[in-house]
């Protein structure tokens, strides 16, 4: 009769205290003798497994364990540290997992196929797999956090060179692919200044943790970028830097923002300083024009020619002062403003007659102001200070005379053109454009032109506060005013105002200023401009609303690229005034390769009018122009209305 126990009191104690289920089971598949492990994991006495068939005491597992069994009694051959999983009464509907060994049992006399049953030793495995499953699910969460993060991580070793990117610092380092980064040398490929390297790991020497470090590193169109860097410095036991496993922020739109709130906080001390000068000095001459005033009736009526020649002087002087106030308070926005609504296109075309006389005859006014722009709320006299003061400057920068370019629009100003208009509130706008075809400015005068009293012209010419003025005017006005100027092009200035009134407008019109999608589309455009800085926020701003984007960083570029891609590329945009191969070149040269067959689209962009450009080319219709600087929606419609064009 089977029995727990073996008669042998070592072989019991070894089957009691083993922590593997084991035991022997009769040809007829019966359990014959188990120890309280395996009946355990089973979920029954000892008691109920003896004498039953492996079928009746496991019945969710039968059907795996049954032939396995009977192909051991067959051939005679083990079956060892192999996986199994099932049910269990001891736990129904859950899932429990084993490893078992099972092998022959030879009987007195006998071997192989023909013994005496089959001994098994089973090890419960299910908290093992659970710990694996639980380890397995932890690593894919922590590669998707990696994979899916919006900042870059990577890790690097002490030599230079990347081991493991994640997607986001491959597109930050504007990279096609994970194998073009792991490709690169830091030091070479990435820093801008290779020694930057070097001294950061000097730091780095007695830290554990980096945090915050920034460092400029380089695209791979060579852009430049401001990097924030944190993370864990990896040491070998001996304490010797191995690499680096860190994270990188691009803040260079971040640190881009941060200047353009130090320059507006230091031009609101300016204008804070100035109107407090202003105030005083208001008075002062108040009294002197009323002391002189009073002196003048006092005098007899012979007073000398000459005393009455110095009184008017000193009359004139205090005057010339209290006009000097006047601009200095427009500066620092203490002038009281009489806003009224203002039809912004009707307003500039009054305008015109003012200017045409304040302008020499060799200096050519031309103005496109769209009769839909809309309805702005203004002070006339305040706004027309800002308008002469614009045209005075671009009148100074044309001595031998030029084009002035007045142009009005309804844009509006998006999140995504703060990398080219820094500080600007979204929403809806209406733009009045001031250029000129100038000698132009360089980086350093940009930088400076809206601090009060600074000038580029000859001592006593000018007082310097005429593009100050009109910078603390427009502020004023809670709007927004942005310069583009290239050296021997020409400037422009745009004054951005808020949208007031709508008047009435075509829908397709009035859909320029409303809250909308930016829009976008997957045809393919190729992008030449020499400028490093544009071509990479355009770059950018195109491929996020689904365009394909190749570039070119001149003319001469630009018409190779074309040359190798020409059926494929949908729409060219080039800056007009490029090294080497001029816009207008590139356009004369890409028409000479068509031929006859379909032209490409063709959109300029240019700091300055250039109305001959303009005028010469109005005969072609797959070819628009845009002046820089531009924003994100009205760049963006300019191209999906070319690009819609039949």
């Amino acid at each position: 009769m089977p029995t727990s126990q073996t008669g042998d009191t070592r072989l019991d104690a070894f089957f009691t205290a083993a922590p593997a289920g084991l035991a022997i089971l009769d040809r007829e598949l019966r359990y014959v003798q188990l120890n309280e492990t395996l009946a355990l994991m089973n979920g029954r006495p000892v008691s109920e497994h003896l004498g039953k068939p492996v079928r009746e005491v496991l019945p969710a597992i039968a059907a795996t364990l049954e032939p396995l069994l009977q192909g051991i009694l067959d051939t005679g051959e083990p079956v060892l540290n192999i996986e199994l999983s099932g049910e269990t009464p001891a736990q129904p509907g859950v899932t429990r997992y084993w490893r078992a060994s099972y092998f022959p049992l030879a009987a007195r006399g006998r071997r192989g196929k023909n013994g005496a049953g089959i001994g098994a030793i089973v090890v419960e495995d299910t908290p093992r797999r659970h710990a694996e499953r639980a380890l397995r699910r932890s690593g894919a969460d922590y590669r998707a956090i990696v994979e899916q993060a919006t900042y870059g991580i990577y890790r690097s070793s002490l030599e230079g060179r990347f081991l493991k990117v994640n997607p986001a610092l491959v597109a930050m380092l504007g990279y096609d692919s994970e194998a073009q980064v792991l490709a690169l040398e830091l030091d070479r490929d990435v820093y801008v200044e290779p020694g930057e390297r070097a001294r950061a790991i000097k730091t780095a020497m007695g830290l554990d943790r980096i945090t915050g470090t920034e460092v400029q590193w380089k695209r791979k169109d060579g852009h430049r970028i401001m990097v924030r860097l944190s993370g864990r410095v990896v040491k070998s036991e001996n304490g010797d830097i191995k690499g680096f496993e860190m994270i990188a922020e691009d803040v260079t739109e971040q640190r881009t923002l941060e200047r353009a709130l130090q320059q507006a906080q230091k031009m609101e001390t300016i204008g804070r300083l100035t109107s407090g000068i202003a105030h005083d000095f208001n008075n002062l001459l108040t009294v002197i024009l009323a002391q002189s005033n009073l002196i003048a009736k006092a005098l007899p009526g012979e007073r000398p020619a000459e005393l009455r020649r110095d009184l008017d002087e000193l009359t004139d002087a205090a005057r010339r002062g209290a006009e000097l106030v006047h601009r200095l308070l427009g500066f620092s926005r203490h002038e009281v403003l009489d806003v009224r609504p203002l039809s912004a296109a009707e307003w500039v075309q009054e305008e015109l007659h003012t200017l045409r006389r304040l302008l020499p005859a060799t200096i050519e006014i031309k103005c496109d102001a769209e009769p839909e722009a809309g309805v702005v709320e203004a002070d006339a006299g305040a706004l027309e200070q800002i308008l002469l003061n614009l045209a005075t400057n671009a009148r100074d920068a044309m001595p031998n005379g030029g084009t002035l370019h007045l142009d009005v629009r309804r844009t509006r100003l998006d999140a995504e053109d703060r990398p080219l208009h820094a500080w600007v509130e979204p929403g809806t706008y209406v733009c009045i454009a001031v250029s000129d075809t100038g000698l132009g400015m360089d980086a350093t005068t940009q930088a400076r032109v809206f601090e009060p009293f600074f000038t580029t012209k000859p001592a006593g010419v000018g007082t310097g506060l005429g593009m100050a003025m009109a910078y603390g005017l427009v502020k004023q006005h809670k709007g927004f005013v942005h310069l583009y100027s290239e050296v021997g092009q020409g400037t422009t200035v745009k004054v951005y105002l808020p949208l007031a009134l709508e008047e009435q407008v075509p829908d397709d019109a009035r859909a320029a200023g409303a809250e909308e999608m930016l829009p976008g589309g997957d045809e393919s455009i190729l992008l030449v401009e020499d400028d490093l800085h544009l071509r990479t926020v355009a770059q950018r701003l195109f491929e996020k609303v689904g365009y394909r984007v190749h570039t070119a960083a001149d003319g001469a570029e630009g018409l190779a690229a074309y040359g190798a891609r020409a059926s494929e590329i949908d729409l060219v945009i080039t800056d007009m005034v490029m090294p080497k191969v001029s816009g207008f070149m590139l356009y004369e040269a890409i028409r000479r390769k068509q031929g006859s067959g379909k032209p490409v689209k063709i959109l300029f962009t240019s700091g300055y009018p250039a109305p001959d450009f303009r005028e010469s080319l109005a005969g072609d219709p797959d070819v628009a122009f845009v002046t820089k600087p531009w924003t994100a929606s009205e760049l963006l419609r300019q191209i999906r209305s070319l690009l819609e064009k039949p």
